[in-house]
């Protein structure tokens, strides 16, 4: 069985198996599913798969982050959801999903499928612009003309490729929303709109209060996807009513003669204004206010990636490069991000100890560089905290001047790095973007590589490795007696939630700690996982505790919840006994943290050592903030 394979399969064994799949797809990073019961995904079981990078909910669409091999995997995947995954089966379970949600959902579905046309197409543009500048081509010349007429088809017919995309995302039929593209675009409506016939506006049956606009609609992104919308709906409702016998023939035709009116008197023209408004706002917000604006938008760019919404400003960027014949906010903003995750990353890797990390941060940086962000955010500079900070200020303060100076991109390029150069590149041959663009390139990795190398971050040691205490402060060094030769035991985190201090909980016996030092969390989810590799010590009746004695010599105690013993094991369910051997990462215990505050108890849940005084120190890595499910949690100093 191939590695891919061998992925996609237990990928979907624990997303509930291809009945629970409505849909799946794939972006450039990231498999992509809309799930009918969400409830049956393993989160924790997916992130612990070889080969990928983390698991999370947008919405509620169900994210897969794989990286550069992504497309490897749903080859394989693709072909185990089909008939399971084919949507056909009831309504989702769960909450109603909200229309933002829902929105992001949709776009993303919708153009993720055509990107490699779109980034082929739009690169082969952006060279085309390059060599003009560099003065290596003629923009009059006939290779010009073949070579830009190639690169311009997909943006010239978008409608086409929308209608397709969009189609299989609602589910209808997908020739006859390519109808609608081909009526959209037909001659008779595009020469008038060119002024090449003297045409002003259309009728239809005589009904003089119809009167259907011209408008070019090549490059469009809006009126299309309205229309398809609106085509599934009346294609469903014809099919209803039509006989069964006659249906192949004159379902189509009907819903023809109700769609295409309304598309062409009403959804079009408000598709096409409220995409140019759009364009409208975001053209405004970079021309008056564009260094907070690309401060804003140039810092917070990894989150809005991470969350997958970087997508939803994709027609909005098509809309500006149809209207103004730039993007000025999502491909600048998202080159500055981008580089400054691989220089971050590069900085990881020469400033960090550990041999692993090293070769991790250096494939990682590289990808970043190309435009695949998601290892070196994932897998480096997230894991270890401050080179994700370092890389988000150095792309905000770049933000800012590329705000201020007007950056923008003449054409879409895919993805946004060091190859999507060219795009910077102005097709007339001036020179001054080109510049920008290097020097942008330039600063955006570099910034962050020297605030990475100078303020440095907590390094992770190799399994085993002697060094010195964690530098956390230097009197903590000496309390703790510290020496080049002491040796250290991580223990990880049992849960995902926010840290809390021992000394503010309520309970006198942990905030003294009597039973030794540690920390708590308030768990954000219902599970907890072995923190060590070893061997379970204590599980009593009432499940709500577990004792660990790791195989370093660590004994661990987990306490979920204060007083929750008097629940006699409601609301527990332990997944392992007293004296089995377990693993780092494994799950122990289940628990319903809703109805265990409902009986008015907390959930802050505690990790204590119970053999501190074995120990030198026990360090917490943080003492408040976000904590994630198998990051390192305390350090123990022999």
């Amino acid at each position: 069985m191939s590695k891919y394979k061998e992925i996609a399969e237990k990928v979907l064994g624990n997303v509930g198996g291809a009945s629970n799949v409505d849909q799946a797809w794939h972006c450039i990073t990231r498999l992509r599913f809309n799930l009918h019961d969400k409830g049956k995904v393993d989160m924790e079981s997916i992130k612990r798969i070889d080969g990928v990078l983390g698991a999370q909910f947008s919405g509620d669409q169900f994210q897969v982050i794989v990286g550069n091999k992504v497309s490897d995997v749903f080859a394989e995947l693709e072909p185990m959801v089909e008939g399971g995954g084919s949507g056909s089966g009831g309504e989702k379970k769960g909450e109603k999903q909200g229309i933002v949600s829902a929105t992001m959902d949709f776009i993303s579905g919708v153009f993720t499928p055509i990107l490699p046309a779109l980034a082929g197409a739009g690169l082969l543009k952006g060279f085309l612009a390059l060599f003009v500048t560099l003065g290596w081509m003629n923009n009059a010349g006939d290779t010009y003309a073949i070579l830009n007429a190639i690169g311009d088809s997909v943006f010239y017919f978008l409608p086409f490729f929308l209608a397709v995309s969009a189609a299989r995302k609602v589910k209808t039929n997908e020739y006859l929303a390519l109808i609608i593209a081909g009526t959209l675009m037909y001659p008779t409506f595009i020469d008038a709109a060119n002024g090449i016939t003297d045409v002003t506006s259309f009728s239809i049956f005589g009904l003089s209060f119809i009167s259907i606009p011209v408008l070019n609609y090549s490059s469009s992104v809006v009126p299309i996807i309205l229309a398809v919308l609106l085509l599934k709906y009346v294609y469903n409702a014809v099919k209803k009513v039509i006989p069964s016998v006659v249906s192949l023939m004159f379902s189509p035709m009907i819903t023809f003669l109700i769609v295409l009116p309304i598309t062409l008197w009403l959804i079009g023209p408000l598709g096409t204004n409220l995409g140019e408004g759009l364009s409208t706002i975001f053209v405004y917000l970079f021309d008056v206010a564009g260094p907070v604006a690309g401060l804003l938008l140039g810092g917070f760019m990894p989150l809005i990636i991470m969350t997958g919404m970087h997508y939803a400003f994709v027609p909005i960027a098509i809309q500006n490069i149809n209207n103004n014949g730039t993007d000025t906010f999502l491909q600048p903003m998202m080159f500055i991000s981008n580089l400054a995750q691989a220089g971050a990353s590069f900085g990881v890797a020469v400033r960090s100890k550990n041999k692993a990390m090293k070769q991790l941060a250096v494939s990682s940086g590289i990808s970043a560089m190309i435009g695949i962000t998601e290892p070196a955010m994932y897998g480096v500079n997230m894991k270890l905290k401050k080179p994700f900070i370092y890389a988000m200020i150095s792309s905000g303060i770049l933000g800012a001047f590329a705000g201020w100076y007007g950056f923008k991109a003449f054409a879409l390029g895919g993805l946004v790095g060091v190859f999507s150069i060219p795009v910077f590149a102005d097709p007339s041959g001036a020179t001054a973007p080109l510049v920008i663009a290097l020097i942008l390139f330039v600063l955006s990795l570099v910034i962050p590589f020297i605030l990475t190398m100078v303020f440095g971050f907590k390094d992770i040691p190799e399994e085993g490795q002697k060094e010195e205490a964690p530098a956390a402060t230097d009197e903590k060094k000496e309390s703790a007696g510290v020496t080049g030769t002491q040796t250290q035991t991580v223990v990880q985190s049992p849960l995902k939630g926010e840290l809390v201090p021992l000394k503010d909980l309520s309970d006198p016996t942990f905030a003294q700690e009597i039973m030794g030092k540690g920390i708590a969390i308030e768990p954000s989810e219902n599970h907890i996982v072995a923190p060590v590799s070893g061997t379970v010590m204590v599980l009593p009746d009432s499940q709500h505790a577990i004792g660990i004695k790791g195989d370093n010599g660590e004994e661990i105690l987990i306490h979920i919840g204060i007083d929750t013993v008097s629940l006699k094991g409601q609301h527990f369910n332990a997944l392992v006994k007293a004296e089995d051997r377990i693993e780092v990462g494994q799950k122990l215990i289940e628990f319903d943290r809703e109805a265990i505050k409902a009986a008015n108890i907390q959930t802050v849940t505690m990790i204590i050592v119970t053999n501190t005084p074995d120990y030198l120190d026990v360090l917490s890595i943080n003492d408040s903030g976000p904590v994630f499910e198998g990051e390192q949690l305390l350090t123990l100093v022999r």
